[in-house]
């Protein structure tokens, strides 16, 4: 989901900061295109003495400056207050997400999913809401201090897990709800509780061997200060990735995009397809019998409560899988593409949408509770009653005239 990769004009600043003062640099370099910069540094040392162009490394082709809109600029200032306050509320309503799918009268097989689901979005929430708060304190600081590098990089890595655990959890619902609608005679052997909690469990522990390659590409750099005689840390990409032409960068990129992005996706439309498709084609038979009159249609009166439950929470479920298509196929072609394109796209492109994304995955994992209490009767019941328990039922008979004490 998140990339951790930060911006490579952090390694020239030492010699940068010959020319300009530091808080200067920090208020230009941002806003340089990559090429330029490349191409500044190599004048710079060929005029110095330095190292001679040819020794520096090429500047990135610019093929792909279209990508850059100028949208990042301005978005950029506000997209840590947006993502704090998500996170926030993102996770308070994932915890009573957890509390009523929990509930004795909630628990079943697709609500253990949605639990599961919960956890990973709240996981995911907590952790981005610090990321959130030291990207509003300033870019400055996402180099200086060793700390705060490692917290980068383990962030980088986190992300990627939780949203992981995220798309297993979301691929296993809408494999759940295929089969209750579409081979419903499955349903009772495949669905049940403890091949949820199983399938819940799987996700959790798979997640992270997933996300090996994530842990192979990216590491902490350190640059010397000369100017100001200190050391200054950078995340980047780590050297076994820039070697072999970047060979482990595109199985990276291909790895995430393809396997834990696009299959993903292209998965869930096909289920998503065959859902919709059996509840139109149950629904045109309904109709066609009623207009026939035939004494079948007299057992299917008998049950309209429970057929409208089952359609309610079909609905809700498509909601929620297609809300999550919406979010993850974006990041998975802009991966891809990144694979096909290499470096350059991914500096130009990628990075210039990725607090987009970024955002855009918080919100698709704070939103759940509001889905959940809209489109679910049960749901919206159980939390009512979480907030105004019923009064308790005195079971024990009671002779009149009698008088009851109570004792504190």
């Amino acid at each position: 989901m998140m990339s951790g990769g930060g911006n490579d004009w952090a390694q020239h600043l030492p010699l940068l900061e010959k020319y300009l003062p530091r808080e200067s640099l920090l208020s230009i370099l941002p806003n340089v295109s990559q090429e330029n910069l490349e191409l500044f540094v190599s004048l710079m040392r060929n005029d110095s003495g330095g190292e001679t162009a040819a020794s520096v490394s090429p500047p990135l082709i610019t093929d792909h400056a279209a990508c850059d809109v100028g949208f990042r600029d301005g978005y950029k200032e506000v997209h840590g207050y947006l993502a704090l306050m998500i996170c926030v509320l993102g996770a308070f309503t994932n915890v009573l997400n957890m509390v009523i799918l929990t509930r004795r009268e909630m628990i079943n097989s697709t609500n253990t999913i949605l639990t599961g689901l919960a956890v990973a979005d709240f996981l995911l929430l907590i952790e981005y809401s610090f990321y959130a708060a030291s990207y509003i304190k300033g870019q400055d600081s996402m180099f200086d201090s060793y700390v705060h590098s490692v917290f980068i990089l383990f962030h980088a890595h986190y992300t990627q897990v939780t949203h992981t655990v995220a798309i297993c959890l979301t691929i296993t619902l809408a494999v759940w709800r295929y089969i209750a609608i579409c081979k419903p005679h499955l349903n009772l052997v495949l669905c049940t509780l403890p091949r949820a909690r199983l399938a819940v469990f799987i996700a959790y522990v798979i997640s992270p061997i997933l996300s090996v390659p994530n842990y192979l590409v990216y590491s902490i750099h350190q640059y010397s200060d000369e100017y100001n005689n200190a050391s200054l840390y950078h995340v980047d990409f780590s050297e076994r990735s820039k070697a072999y032409n970047s060979l482990l960068q595109r199985i990276n990129f291909w790895f995430h995009s393809v396997l834990i992005k696009i299959i993903p996706c292209l998965l869930l439309t096909v289920l998503i397809y065959h859902i919709i498709r059996a509840m139109y084609i149950a629904k045109r038979r309904k109709e066609n019998l009623i207009k026939m009159g035939t004494p079948s249609m007299e057992a299917e009166r008998k049950l309209p409560r429970m057929e409208k439950l089952t359609e309610k929470t079909t609905r809700m479920l498509l909601t929620v899988l297609l809300l999550f298509l919406a979010t993850e196929m974006p990041q998975g072609v802009l991966a891809l593409l990144s694979g096909i394109y290499g470096r350059s796209f991914f500096m130009q492109c990628y990075l210039h949408w990725g607090e987009v994304m970024d955002l855009l995955a918080l919100i698709n994992s704070a939103v759940n509770f509001l889905l959940y209490y809209i489109m679910s009767h049960q749901f919206r019941v159980t939390f009512r009653c979480l907030l105004y328990p019923p009064p308790p039922i005195n079971l024990s008979p009671r002779i009149q005239g009698e008088t009851v004490s109570t004792q504190l």
